[in-house]
């Protein structure tokens, strides 16, 4: 009874060749799923943002060196969003840091809004959201203000 030491090694060796196949051909899942997340390019490249009312400063910042300045005033509440395609049927969490008065994060998917809030953050305070997607893998994500509450600023927003 020699042999079943080698045939345990072989099918030890299977079983290693055979993981390493899967890990190849697995997706991989990135840290960060959004265009600028940080606003590090000093734009709002990869954002878009309704009426004018978004600009890249350099105070405050959570970190690095930009934030996004998101200035609501009593018609716009500043809404700033990208469009991302992810995985279908899956759940994701979409985090950012905010400061200011009736900041908000959020989701759009085709089963509709998730989103969270502060009411006020009068430093910078991380928000975070859990949503899924269906079938249908387009989500818009957004952050804003609120209307006639002044500027809020976002930072290191992050979907994974």
């Amino acid at each position: 009874m020699k042999r079943p030491p080698v045939l345990l090694a072989a099918l030890a060796v299977a079983a290693l060749g055979a993981a390493g196949a899967l890990a190849a051909t697995a997706p991989a899942f990135a840290a960060n799923l959004l265009t600028n997340p940080g606003f590090e390019s000093g734009t709002l490249a990869g954002w878009s943002c309704t009426g004018g009312t978004g600009s890249v400063v350099g105070s405050p910042v959570h970190s690095g060196r930009f934030a996004l300045n998101g200035a609501a005033t009593t018609s716009d509440n500043a809404t700033c969003s990208q469009t991302v395609t992810l995985q279908a049927n899956h759940t994701y969490t979409l985090s950012a840091w905010v400061q200011g008065s009736y900041a908000f994060i959020g989701a759009t998917t085709a089963a509709g809004d998730t989103s969270t809030f502060t009411p006020n953050a009068s430093g910078y305070t991380r928000l975070s959201v859990t949503f899924s997607t269906t079938t249908s893998t387009s989500v818009r994500i957004w952050v804003h203000g609120w209307y006639g509450t002044g500027t809020v600023f976002v930072d290191d927003v992050s979907v994974s």
